[in-house]
């Protein structure tokens, strides 16, 4: 046996190998006696036909050479890949037979490969936390919502009154039903949070026990896509009208809504947890913003069949999701936005390969810088896990005791870890540190 290495372009390697005759031969002969082993041929035990009269029983040459190119690929492809030094990201692919001399040619996929480049000069600016006064404005008037005087009026309904409702919405002339809405508390009437566009000027005037028709013309940014833009006729029944009274801001709303004993300590509280909130998401987004310029930077190979298999988990994941949320097999849902599998998959495509990218780079930055979970850190967080679960948390150390559960609660931990890190260059704070400094996960890692 001998072989010759071709490099593609696709991260993958076209892989010839010249089969030695007598291993040929040899496979021939298996391949007759099993095949008539499982094929009955007339004037032959099974097991000893000639090929000649397996080759006619099987339904040709081209089956019983296919048979015997799968006999020889298993004997000489483990070894040729050996002895290549070839790094296999998976199976490789038979394209062509060649009868003389034999030889076996195969396409074969390569382990991703990542140049991370000078990644520690990486520098990003970081983002400053600012609060502002119309921002504790905006949260004072929600107070003051939550807190509002709701009573029963038996009046026609005005802007500003909470109405209890059922809307009914049919597609324009037709009869298929296209949303029902029914707020459990009611709605608000205001037409700067009106959940369904000009419904609110429509219940204006309306009293309890009312019905009323009328057709609406949903906007083309509706949050529902397959209504967008459309007209639909609606059936409006009224409940109950309740009027709304909003308390004045003060230190009684204060005292009300909080434990606090003045306005100005509820601002102040206002303030610290609002700033606290924008600091996690600005750590969060720095976070991605290191992840996507490590991304950038670096040189990432990988085959097509890495990307492929990055869309099967993805569309898998999909699959759950609609099911989940939209209590629909997922075969319906495709009929219901007229899409096929392969449509969905290769609009699902993009995001696979701006994953599959992160998770490679990821993978290199913990090699290159050293960065490992240990089974004490698996062992503190299964605890930190089972611990949310009160009486369950014998169940929970159970479970996720198997190894599923802790591969996963590794690698989410090592994923921390990274992001953490690449944080921590990004900023230039590792710039006089030692390499093997301690890492503890920061807040913009719950971004991974």
């Amino acid at each position: 046996m001998n072989f010759q290495v071709e490099t593609l372009d696709t991260h993958e390697v076209r892989l010839t190998i010249t089969v030695d005759d007598d291993l040929v031969n040899k496979a021939r002969r298996e391949v007759a006696r099993d095949l008539s082993k499982q094929v009955r041929i007339p004037g032959f035990r099974p097991g000893h036909a000639p090929i000649a009269a397996v080759i006619r029983a099987v339904g040709g040459q081209d089956v019983f050479d296919a048979e015997v190119a799968d006999r020889v690929a298993r004997e000489v492809y483990p070894k040729a890949i050996d002895e290549a030094g070839i790094d296999p990201y998976g199976p490789g692919q038979i394209e062509e037979v060649k009868q003389s001399p034999y030889q076996l040619v195969a396409r074969v996929p390569l382990e991703p490969k990542v140049d991370l480049k000078d990644y520690k000069s990486i520098r990003l600016p970081v983002p400053s936390v600012v609060v502002t006064e119309e921002e504790i404005e905006q949260q004072l008037q929600l107070i003051r919502e939550e807190n509002a005087i709701v009573q029963l009026v038996e009046r026609p309904a005005q802007m500003g009154d909470l109405v209890e409702m059922s809307v009914v919405g049919k597609q324009h002339g037709s009869d298929e039903e296209v949303l029902r809405f029914q707020p459990r508390r009611g709605m608000v009437l205001d037409v700067d949070r009106e959940a369904l566009p000009g419904l609110s000027a429509l219940v204006v005037g309306m009293s309890a026990g009312e019905h009323k028709e009328a057709t609406l013309t949903l906007p083309d940014d509706f949050d529902e896509e397959s209504l967008r833009g459309k007209q639909i006729d609606v059936a409006i029944d009224v409940q109950r009208v309740n009027s709304r009274t909003l308390p004045d801001i003060n230190d009684e709303l204060a005292q009300a809504a909080s434990s606090f004993s003045t306005l100005a300590e509820l601002r102040e509280d206002l303030r610290r947890r609002l700033t606290e909130y924008k600091q996690r998401q600005a750590d969060q987004e720095f976070a991605m913003q290191a992840l996507d310029a490590f991304t950038a930077l670096a040189e990432v190979r990988y085959p097509p069949a890495f990307i492929e298999d990055r869309l099967d988990d993805l569309l898998r994941d999909f699959k759950e999701d609609i099911l989940d949320t939209e209590g629909l097999p997922f075969e319906e849902w495709l009929k219901v936005q007229g899409k096929t599998e392969q449509q969905l998959r290769e609009e699902l495509r993009p995001i696979a390969e701006q994953r599959g990218r992160r998770g490679l780079v990821m993978r290199e930055l913990s090699r290159a810088e050293g960065l490992q979970v240990s089974d004490e850190e698996i062992a503190a967080e299964v605890e930190l896990t089972a611990r949310r679960y009160g009486n369950r948390q014998a169940e929970v150390r159970r479970v996720l005791a198997q190894n599923d559960a802790r591969t996963t609660i590794k690698n989410n931990i090592l994923s921390s870890k990274v992001l953490d890190r690449m944080v921590r260059i990004a900023k230039g704070e590792l710039a006089t540190e030692p390499a093997d400094r301690p890492t503890e996960p920061a807040a913009a890692t719950t971004a991974a």
